[in-house]
Protein backbone atom coordinates (compact mmCIF):
# COMPACT_ATOMS: atom_id res chain seq x y z
CA UNK A 1 0.00 0.00 0.00
CA UNK A 2 1.16 3.48 -0.95
CA UNK A 3 -0.16 6.89 0.84
CA UNK A 4 -2.31 9.08 -0.72
CA UNK A 5 -0.40 11.80 -1.83
CA UNK A 6 -3.97 13.73 -1.83
CA UNK A 7 -3.86 13.53 1.69
CA UNK A 8 -2.41 15.39 4.21
CA UNK A 9 0.87 14.53 5.39
CA UNK A 10 -0.36 14.87 8.67
CA UNK A 11 -3.68 13.28 8.96
CA UNK A 12 -4.87 9.99 10.41
CA UNK A 13 -5.21 8.35 7.29
CA UNK A 14 -2.00 9.05 5.51
CA UNK A 15 0.16 8.49 9.07
CA UNK A 16 -1.85 4.86 8.75
CA UNK A 17 -0.96 4.09 5.35
CA UNK A 18 2.74 4.64 5.77
CA UNK A 19 2.36 2.63 9.22
CA UNK A 20 1.07 -0.50 7.06
CA UNK A 21 4.06 -0.11 4.93
CA UNK A 22 6.63 0.22 7.37
CA UNK A 23 4.42 -3.29 8.93
CA UNK A 24 4.90 -4.84 5.53
CA UNK A 25 8.20 -4.03 5.65
CA UNK A 26 8.55 -5.77 9.20
CA UNK A 27 7.07 -9.20 7.26
CA UNK A 28 10.77 -9.18 5.31
CA UNK A 29 12.15 -10.52 8.06
CA UNK A 30 12.09 -12.94 10.46
CA UNK A 31 11.17 -11.84 14.36
CA UNK A 32 14.83 -12.97 15.73
CA UNK A 33 16.35 -10.61 13.15
CA UNK A 34 17.23 -6.98 14.25
CA UNK A 35 15.56 -5.44 11.64
CA UNK A 36 12.29 -7.09 12.49
CA UNK A 37 12.23 -5.04 15.72
CA UNK A 38 13.41 -2.00 14.05
CA UNK A 39 10.62 -1.46 11.20
CA UNK A 40 8.36 -2.19 13.96
CA UNK A 41 9.42 0.73 16.53
CA UNK A 42 9.30 3.02 13.13
CA UNK A 43 5.70 1.35 12.59
CA UNK A 44 4.84 1.77 16.23
CA UNK A 45 5.35 5.55 16.40
CA UNK A 46 3.36 5.81 13.00
CA UNK A 47 0.89 4.01 14.59
CA UNK A 48 1.09 6.41 17.61
CA UNK A 49 0.49 9.52 15.89
CA UNK A 50 -1.89 8.65 13.88
CA UNK A 51 -3.99 7.84 16.90
CA UNK A 52 -3.28 11.53 17.99
CA UNK A 53 -4.16 12.59 14.31
CA UNK A 54 -7.47 10.89 15.11
CA UNK A 55 -8.60 13.14 17.68
CA UNK A 56 -6.94 16.33 16.13
CA UNK A 57 -4.13 17.11 13.83
CA UNK A 58 -3.42 19.99 15.22
CA UNK A 59 -2.10 18.26 18.26
CA UNK A 60 0.90 17.02 16.03
CA UNK A 61 2.05 20.63 15.60
CA UNK A 62 4.73 22.01 17.15
CA UNK A 63 3.14 24.86 19.53
CA UNK A 64 6.69 27.31 19.38
CA UNK A 65 5.16 28.74 15.75
CA UNK A 66 1.69 29.21 14.92
CA UNK A 67 2.58 28.50 11.16
CA UNK A 68 2.84 25.13 12.71
CA UNK A 69 -0.70 24.38 13.83
CA UNK A 70 -2.08 26.38 10.41
CA UNK A 71 -0.37 23.92 8.68
CA UNK A 72 -2.29 21.46 10.68
CA UNK A 73 -5.14 22.74 9.84
CA UNK A 74 -4.34 22.11 6.02
CA UNK A 75 -3.59 25.79 4.53
CA UNK A 76 -0.89 26.24 2.30
CA UNK A 77 2.40 28.06 3.73
CA UNK A 78 2.28 31.89 4.56
CA UNK A 79 5.52 32.45 4.83
CA UNK A 80 8.59 31.32 2.63
CA UNK A 81 11.20 28.62 3.55
CA UNK A 82 8.79 27.55 6.04
CA UNK A 83 9.11 23.66 7.42
CA UNK A 84 6.23 22.47 9.05
CA UNK A 85 7.26 21.20 12.63
CA UNK A 86 5.69 18.46 14.49
CA UNK A 87 5.83 17.48 18.33
CA UNK A 88 8.45 15.09 19.53
CA UNK A 89 7.62 11.43 19.96
CA UNK A 90 7.95 11.98 23.87
CA UNK A 91 5.07 14.72 23.72
CA UNK A 92 2.99 12.31 21.63
CA UNK A 93 2.88 9.88 24.03
CA UNK A 94 2.28 11.93 26.64
CA UNK A 95 -0.82 13.51 25.26
CA UNK A 96 -2.09 10.00 24.11
CA UNK A 97 -1.50 8.58 28.07
CA UNK A 98 -3.67 11.31 29.26
CA UNK A 99 -6.36 11.10 26.58
CA UNK A 100 -6.95 7.39 26.17
CA UNK A 101 -8.31 5.35 28.77
CA UNK A 102 -6.85 2.40 27.43
CA UNK A 103 -3.43 3.89 26.56
CA UNK A 104 -1.83 3.28 30.22
CA UNK A 105 1.36 4.17 31.87
CA UNK A 106 2.89 0.88 31.39
CA UNK A 107 2.16 0.56 27.56
CA UNK A 108 3.44 4.52 27.16
CA UNK A 109 6.45 3.19 28.78
CA UNK A 110 6.94 0.58 26.33
CA UNK A 111 6.56 3.42 23.25
CA UNK A 112 8.91 5.40 24.87
CA UNK A 113 12.02 2.62 25.32
CA UNK A 114 11.16 0.61 21.76
CA UNK A 115 11.81 4.28 20.31
CA UNK A 116 14.69 4.87 22.39
CA UNK A 117 15.82 1.72 21.13
CA UNK A 118 15.22 2.75 18.02
CA UNK A 119 17.01 6.56 18.14
CA UNK A 120 20.41 4.17 19.34
CA UNK A 121 20.45 1.97 16.76
CA UNK A 122 19.62 4.74 13.61
CA UNK A 123 22.10 7.56 15.36
CA UNK A 124 24.52 5.63 17.32
CA UNK A 125 27.07 3.02 16.83
CA UNK A 126 25.34 0.17 18.98
CA UNK A 127 23.30 -2.68 18.13
CA UNK A 128 20.40 -1.94 19.90
CA UNK A 129 18.03 -4.65 18.71
CA UNK A 130 20.70 -7.12 18.54
CA UNK A 131 19.95 -9.83 20.34
CA UNK A 132 16.73 -8.91 21.42
CA UNK A 133 14.59 -11.59 22.22
CA UNK A 134 10.89 -11.06 21.04
CA UNK A 135 9.61 -12.16 24.45
CA UNK A 136 11.37 -8.66 25.74
CA UNK A 137 9.08 -7.00 23.11
CA UNK A 138 6.87 -8.38 20.48
CA UNK A 139 4.12 -9.45 22.94
CA UNK A 140 4.21 -5.85 24.09
CA UNK A 141 4.38 -4.57 20.75
CA UNK A 142 1.13 -6.18 19.80
CA UNK A 143 -0.30 -4.82 22.95
CA UNK A 144 0.37 -1.14 22.37
CA UNK A 145 -0.99 -1.68 18.52
CA UNK A 146 -4.06 -3.10 19.42
CA UNK A 147 -5.05 -0.20 22.43
CA UNK A 148 -4.02 2.35 19.95
CA UNK A 149 -6.10 0.96 17.16
CA UNK A 150 -8.98 0.19 18.95
CA UNK A 151 -9.29 4.00 19.75
CA UNK A 152 -9.53 4.74 15.78
CA UNK A 153 -12.38 2.21 15.16
CA UNK A 154 -9.57 -0.24 14.03
CA UNK A 155 -8.15 -3.57 14.96
CA UNK A 156 -5.12 -5.88 14.59
CA UNK A 157 -6.27 -7.16 11.07
CA UNK A 158 -6.22 -3.61 9.98
CA UNK A 159 -2.64 -3.43 10.49
CA UNK A 160 -1.10 -6.95 10.18
CA UNK A 161 -1.88 -9.97 7.98
CA UNK A 162 -1.79 -12.86 10.95
CA UNK A 163 -4.13 -11.30 14.00
CA UNK A 164 -4.60 -14.39 15.20
CA UNK A 165 -0.88 -14.87 16.45
CA UNK A 166 -0.88 -11.41 17.57
CA UNK A 167 -3.99 -11.51 19.71
CA UNK A 168 -2.17 -14.70 20.97
CA UNK A 169 0.83 -12.77 21.73
CA UNK A 170 -1.58 -10.13 23.47
CA UNK A 171 -3.46 -12.66 25.22
CA UNK A 172 0.48 -14.47 26.94
CA UNK A 173 1.10 -11.12 27.67
CA UNK A 174 -1.53 -11.04 30.37
CA UNK A 175 -1.26 -14.73 31.82
CA UNK A 176 2.71 -14.14 32.33
CA UNK A 177 1.66 -10.92 34.22
CA UNK A 178 -0.74 -13.25 36.25
CA UNK A 179 1.69 -15.74 36.88
CA UNK A 180 4.57 -12.87 38.02
CA UNK A 181 2.50 -11.56 40.36
CA UNK A 182 1.21 -14.55 41.86
CA UNK A 183 4.57 -15.44 42.69
CA UNK A 184 5.56 -12.34 44.23
CA UNK A 185 2.37 -12.05 46.42
CA UNK A 186 2.83 -15.67 47.24
CA UNK A 187 6.78 -14.91 48.24
CA UNK A 188 5.94 -11.79 50.57
CA UNK A 189 2.60 -13.59 52.16
CA UNK A 190 5.36 -15.97 53.71
CA UNK A 191 7.61 -13.87 54.78
CA UNK A 192 4.42 -12.15 56.74
CA UNK A 193 3.09 -15.54 58.28
CA UNK A 194 6.91 -15.87 59.60
CA UNK A 195 6.91 -13.44 61.83
CA UNK A 196 5.76 -12.48 65.23
CA UNK A 197 2.32 -11.85 65.70
CA UNK A 198 3.82 -9.16 67.74
CA UNK A 199 5.88 -8.01 64.80
CA UNK A 200 2.99 -8.51 62.54
CA UNK A 201 1.29 -5.76 64.74
CA UNK A 202 3.63 -2.91 64.82
CA UNK A 203 3.90 -3.64 60.99
CA UNK A 204 0.07 -3.15 60.30
CA UNK A 205 0.16 0.22 63.08
CA UNK A 206 2.30 1.39 60.93
CA UNK A 207 0.89 0.63 57.38
CA UNK A 208 -2.33 2.04 59.10
CA UNK A 209 -0.74 5.44 59.72
CA UNK A 210 1.07 5.69 56.53
CA UNK A 211 -1.66 5.01 54.35
CA UNK A 212 -3.14 7.90 54.60
CA UNK A 213 -6.29 8.98 51.87
CA UNK A 214 -4.24 12.11 50.93
CA UNK A 215 -1.27 9.78 49.93
CA UNK A 216 -3.16 7.46 47.54
CA UNK A 217 -5.96 5.14 46.98
CA UNK A 218 -6.49 2.86 50.04
CA UNK A 219 -6.87 -0.87 49.03
CA UNK A 220 -5.93 -4.00 51.14
CA UNK A 221 -2.41 -5.60 50.39
CA UNK A 222 -3.04 -9.37 48.80
CA UNK A 223 0.00 -10.78 51.00
CA UNK A 224 -0.91 -9.26 54.44
CA UNK A 225 -4.52 -7.84 53.91
CA UNK A 226 -2.60 -4.33 55.73
CA UNK A 227 -4.09 -1.18 54.49
CA UNK A 228 -1.56 -0.18 51.69
CA UNK A 229 -1.91 2.71 48.67
CA UNK A 230 -2.60 2.42 45.01
CA UNK A 231 -1.06 5.21 42.61
CA UNK A 232 -2.41 6.13 38.76
CA UNK A 233 -2.27 8.23 35.98
CA UNK A 234 -4.73 11.00 35.38
CA UNK A 235 -6.68 10.23 32.28
CA UNK A 236 -9.68 11.43 30.15
CA UNK A 237 -11.61 14.72 31.26
CA UNK A 238 -11.51 17.07 34.68
CA UNK A 239 -15.17 17.80 36.18
CA UNK A 240 -15.15 20.83 38.19
CA UNK A 241 -17.95 21.86 40.50
CA UNK A 242 -18.34 24.82 42.94
CA UNK A 243 -18.98 23.05 46.65
CA UNK A 244 -19.60 23.83 49.67
CA UNK A 245 -15.45 23.99 50.77
CA UNK A 246 -14.40 25.43 46.95
CA UNK A 247 -13.66 24.29 43.63
CA UNK A 248 -13.84 20.58 43.38
CA UNK A 249 -12.05 18.81 40.42
CA UNK A 250 -12.52 15.46 40.05
CA UNK A 251 -10.33 12.72 37.03
CA UNK A 252 -10.83 9.54 36.29
CA UNK A 253 -7.49 7.53 37.31
CA UNK A 254 -6.12 4.21 36.47
CA UNK A 255 -3.83 2.30 38.76
CA UNK A 256 -0.40 1.91 37.59
CA UNK A 257 1.60 0.93 40.89
CA UNK A 258 0.90 -0.55 44.29
CA UNK A 259 3.09 -0.27 47.71
CA UNK A 260 2.67 -2.23 51.29
CA UNK A 261 5.13 -0.81 53.93
CA UNK A 262 4.31 -3.63 56.11
CA UNK A 263 4.82 -6.87 54.17
CA UNK A 264 7.07 -4.46 51.46
CA UNK A 265 5.04 -5.74 48.68
CA UNK A 266 5.11 -3.39 45.45
CA UNK A 267 3.93 -3.80 41.89
CA UNK A 268 3.76 -1.51 39.06
CA UNK A 269 2.38 -2.09 35.32
CA UNK A 270 -1.51 -1.97 35.21
CA UNK A 271 -1.17 -5.43 33.87
CA UNK A 272 -0.07 -7.47 36.84
CA UNK A 273 -2.32 -4.92 38.94
CA UNK A 274 -5.77 -6.42 36.83
CA UNK A 275 -4.10 -9.67 37.65
CA UNK A 276 -4.44 -9.45 41.05
CA UNK A 277 -7.58 -7.53 41.70
CA UNK A 278 -5.81 -4.04 42.80
CA UNK A 279 -6.62 -2.92 38.62
CA UNK A 280 -9.83 -0.95 39.55
CA UNK A 281 -10.23 2.63 38.47
CA UNK A 282 -10.52 5.51 41.12
CA UNK A 283 -11.66 8.74 40.96
CA UNK A 284 -8.97 11.46 42.26
CA UNK A 285 -10.49 14.46 44.32
CA UNK A 286 -8.91 17.96 44.78
CA UNK A 287 -11.14 20.86 46.48
CA UNK A 288 -9.15 24.71 46.05
CA UNK A 289 -9.87 27.55 47.32
CA UNK A 290 -12.17 30.11 44.90
CA UNK A 291 -9.44 32.84 45.31
CA UNK A 292 -6.56 30.73 44.85
CA UNK A 293 -8.74 28.78 41.63
CA UNK A 294 -9.11 32.02 39.99
CA UNK A 295 -6.00 33.72 40.66
CA UNK A 296 -7.81 36.78 42.68
CA UNK A 297 -4.31 37.03 44.86
CA UNK A 298 -0.79 37.49 43.99
CA UNK A 299 1.41 34.16 44.96
CA UNK A 300 2.93 36.21 47.69
CA UNK A 301 -0.66 37.12 49.32
CA UNK A 302 -1.26 33.13 48.83
CA UNK A 303 1.61 31.74 50.80
CA UNK A 304 1.35 34.03 53.23
CA UNK A 305 -2.34 32.28 53.58
CA UNK A 306 -1.44 29.27 53.44
CA UNK A 307 1.55 29.67 56.09
CA UNK A 308 -1.39 30.99 58.73
CA UNK A 309 -3.94 28.79 57.32
CA UNK A 310 -5.67 25.32 58.59
CA UNK A 311 -3.76 22.69 56.87
CA UNK A 312 -4.56 22.74 52.97
CA UNK A 313 -7.05 20.80 51.49
CA UNK A 314 -5.38 17.74 49.31
CA UNK A 315 -6.37 15.38 46.83
CA UNK A 316 -8.94 12.36 47.94
CA UNK A 317 -8.17 9.15 45.92
CA UNK A 318 -10.61 7.08 47.92
CA UNK A 319 -14.16 7.93 46.33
Amino acid sequence: MTANPKQHAWSSEALFSKALLYVGEMKRYTPEEWQFALWSSLSLELVARATLANISPTLLANRRDWRNIYHALGHPATARGFTPTSVTTAEVLSVLQETLPGFTKELADFCAVHCARRNAELHTGEDAFGGLGTSAWLPKYYATCLALLRTMGKSLADLFDDPETATAMVASLQDTAAKSVAQEIGAHKKIWDGKRPDEQQVSLSQATAWATRQAGHRATCPACSSPALVHGSGQGPVTTEIGEDGIVQKQTMIPSSFECIACGLKISGFSKLSACGLGDLFTATSTTAPAEFFELHSDEELEEARASAEPDLEEDFNE
